[in-house]
């Protein structure tokens, strides 16, 4: 069986709906080479009735048990992957028709790139613009990012992204240990090992809903996963001020554990998180402690991405 160029991965629970949307906007790019790999994680709202009935042999939908975790979903969509290029789909958003077409042609352009991310757009609910939040985001920008990433001065959203599946191969994909913020820590290790090729186009949409379901997760396990995506940064770090600068971003994601253990109640454990942070500080300098720009979130399996300009500096902090 011929090979396409493009794999998309594609994980979806319970949003048929916005699934079709999703997929329609699939299969209405320009650039035709392509497989498009759907995860369900156990749907129980018609969703297998859905692609079964999808005649375009292109669309390869993948049957899952439950579990809820859109970092085991995206891993097993990766293993079926057949392109030399994978790029990754939320159920909730979709893409511009010229997406793919854009991304590939510029990076063949590049060749020292191995990954390439877009500009988006934010929309709402019922897919209508909001022009103000898209207005605040952060441009993407071309070539080694690595410090810009770890700064929170930008983050590629993994819904803009298209890499090459042999550098997937070799950062070893989705770290399933960190179940929250896999794409955050995911997006660091292409940034540690590729140039990227970044389109200033907004080409993809990204959609606020109150269905979310990172609204309803911890602050607590947003920063828990936040500091562990550092830690593992600084583990691999060659070169002594990318360490320096994970450490610092360790301590910066312990102080905000801390915060929101004490609001808990939980303040034995957020005294030892700031003991903790303390110890990770190069040079005995304590880093300022993480305030709120916006509200923000991480992508879920049935929730999806959210925010505003903050949302790549505040997300990356694990906010809400």
């Amino acid at each position: 069986m011929r090979r396409p160029e493009v794999s998309i991965v594609l994980p979806t629970w319970n949003r048929l709906p916005l699934l079709r949307r999703a997929v329609d906007s699939v299969l209405a790019q320009t650039h035709r080479d392509f497989e498009l790999i759907v995860a369900d994680d156990g749907s129980t709202d018609g969703t297998r009735d859905y692609l079964e009935a999808i005649e375009d042999r292109r669309v390869r939908p993948i049957w899952l048990e439950h579990r809820s975790d859109l970092t085991s979903a995206r891993s097993a969509g990766l293993r079926h992957v057949r392109g030399e290029w994978v790029a990754f789909l939320d159920s909730d958003d979709l893409w511009l028709p010229e997406k793919l077409a854009l991304q590939r042609q510029r990076l063949a352009a590049h060749p020292t790139c191995r990954w390439s991310y877009t500009g988006y757009s934010l929309i709402d609910a019922d897919g209508r613009p909001l022009p103000e939040r898209s207005a605040r985001l952060d441009r993407p920008l071309s070539g080694r990012i690595l410090e810009l990433v770890l700064g929170f001065k930008i983050v590629p959203a993994i819904q803009t992204t298209l890499v090459q599946r042999s550098l997937i191969e070799e950062i070893g994909g989705f770290d399933k240990a960190i179940a929250i913020r896999s794409d955050f820590d995911f997006t660091l290790r292409l940034a540690a090992r590729s140039e990227v090729c970044a389109l200033p186009e907004n080409l993809t949409l990204v959609r606020e809903h109150s269905g979310r379901t990172t609204a309803q997760l911890r602050q607590v396990d947003l920063y828990c996963d936040n500091e562990r995506a550092f830690r593992k940064a600084a583990a691999t770090a060659t070169d002594r001020r990318i360490r320096i600068l994970c450490l610092r971003q360790c301590a910066m994601q312990l102080i905000g554990q801390a915060g929101a253990l004490s609001r808990e109640g939980s303040h034995r454990a957020a005294l030892a998180a700031l003991a903790h942070a303390a110890r990770d500080v190069p040079f005995n300098k304590a880093p300022k402690p993480p305030s709120v720009i916006c509200s923000a979130s991480t992508t879920s399996l049935n929730g999806s991405t959210i925010s505003c300009r903050g949302r790549q500096r505040a997300l990356g902090r694990g906010l809400l």
